[in-house]
């Protein structure tokens, strides 16, 4: 028979065979309601409205009957959501030192890694939350809020000033969501230009940011609630008790949470494959911007106004931090300028460092880094260039070390002109690092250090 309370059970019983064999057995307690209250005097009309509503709301009737039919459905989901919460926070704990780009006024570098895996992880709590209210599962907002909880009582557990110095722990595990927010961050305080502009370059996040150290916390605590209201529903529902109350808080959580992230994922997504193309197209790898940058130091005329080189550098393309003033940032380091006196009088600055040590993570901030990219492997050719720059001495040429190529190697450049004596002046480090160096124990033999200073062309001193 066609009924709208059949109907509605029929609707949230998953198993096929289940749903037959329940519909099946409700159908007859159905009709002999009906045919009670014909029997009594009703007409047909009348009496299967009412035998309809003394069987109850649908939805209470489905639920425990769903549940009772799907427990190894249910059991094998339940365990596959509850293996990956566990693994998403202990991820939290082995790297959510890296994850942290805004702490205690200090910036650390934002790496674009960083942003998808942290907007990832909230996108799988988000999604593991909504099937559990589709599927009344009932331990996946419970271990949900257990870990988010275990996450925020990190606050009281750790030991900042220990942390800072051994950095075995973070600030709180919260600051793990930071990268996720960066995007949006970004593009509202500097507008999307300067969000794309930046996805690649390892540039320092705000130290100060509202964003970056408030909004973890309001994060963490939205997921707590969430969890907890989903988690007593279901509960309730199993109980076959009066839920509806926290229908309209979980659907709002769920809207917010959903479109949020979603608008974070799509600008996310979006700028990552426009910047990849065009970086694609015109050539802008990490070693073309290295070398690029190097010889825009070494060319940059020095005798106009400090003004006027930095305008000439945002015009280059090179991202302009926020905080710094005429702090310039590229794939390939930094470019920065600078103006002051000394013993030799006026003068005007422009330096490219590689970058390493000036913005790192967390937990590399607590002692030297070096990136991956920048150690290699002993080849015959990078020996035979680093024998080459080990050669030059006092007197030798500057043009004929720009010619040799041997320039590419520099990890610093710093030219400054003396505006009162009319003088400009290099200092070039070469800093070269092999595979298995250690900076605790290393001899020497997988790293190569050398400084030159240059002046009227030619190479007036050395440190190595």
């Amino acid at each position: 028979m066609k009924n709208k309370f059949l109907e509605k059970v029929a609707e949230q019983i998953e198993d096929e065979r289940s749903r037959k064999l329940i519909t099946a057995e409700l159908e007859s307690h159905l009709l002999d309601k009906i045919d009670y209250y014909v029997d009594i005097g009703y007409s047909k009309e009348e009496a299967e409205k009412r035998a309809t509503e003394e069987m109850g709301n649908p939805d209470d009737t489905a639920v425990p009957l769903n549940a009772l039919h799907n427990n190894n459905f249910r059991d094998l989901l339940s365990f596959i959501c509850c293996g990956v919460i566990i693994l998403m926070f202990f991820c939290t704990i082995w790297f959510r030192d890296a994850f942290i780009y805004s702490y205690d006024n200090q910036a650390y570098r934002h790496s674009i890694i960083c942003d998808f895996v942290s907007l990832a992880f909230l996108i799988t709590y988000v999604v593991m939350l909504i099937l559990a209210r589709k599927k009344h599962i009932k331990i996946i907002p419970l271990f949900v809020a257990i870990s988010f909880i275990l996450q925020f009582f990190s606050v009281i557990i750790y030991d900042y000033n220990e942390a800072a110095l051994t950095s075995t722990a973070p600030p709180n595990m919260f600051y793990f969501y930071q990268p996720a927010m960066y995007a949006l961050v970004k593009i509202v305080t500097e507008g999307f230009s300067a969000y794309s502009e930046c996805i690649f370059i390892e540039v320092p996040a705000e130290t100060d940011s509202f964003c970056f150290n408030v909004l973890p916390y309001i994060l963490g605590l939205i997921f707590i609630i969430w969890s907890i209201i989903l988690f007593i529903k279901i509960l309730k529902l199993e109980r076959v008790d009066n839920r509806k109350k926290y229908n309209i808080p979980i659907r709002l959580i769920e809207i917010c949470a959903s479109v949020f992230l979603s608008v974070n994922l799509i600008i996310t997504v979006t700028a990552t494959a426009y910047r990849t193309v065009n970086d694609f197209a015109t050539g802008n790898s990490y070693s073309a911007s290295r070398e690029k940058m190097s010889e825009y130091v070494l060319n940059a005329d020095l005798t106009r106004d400090k003004s006027e080189i930095i305008d000439k550098l945002t015009l280059e393309g090179y991202y302009a931090d926020t905080e710094i003033p005429a702090e310039f940032y590229g794939k390939g380091g930094t470019i920065s300028v600078g103006t002051g006196m000394d013993n030799n009088g006026r003068y005007t600055s422009i330096a490219y460092n590689l970058g390493d040590g000036l913005f790192i993570t967390y937990d590399e901030s607590v002692g030297a880094f070096i990136n991956e990219r920048d150690i290699y492997d002993k080849t015959p050719e990078i020996l035979s260039d680093v024998d080459a720059i080990k050669k030059i001495d006092k007197g030798d040429d500057f043009e004929s070390i720009k010619e040799s190529g041997l320039l590419k190697w520099a990890n610093g450049i710093c030219k400054t002109y003396y505006r009162d004596k009319k003088k400009t002046v290099y200092e070039i480090n070469f800093t070269i690092y092999f595979k298995g160096y250690d900076d605790t124990s290393d001899d020497g033999s997988n790293f190569f250090f050398k400084s030159l200073t240059i002046e009227d062309g030619k190479v007036t001193d050395y440190c190595d």
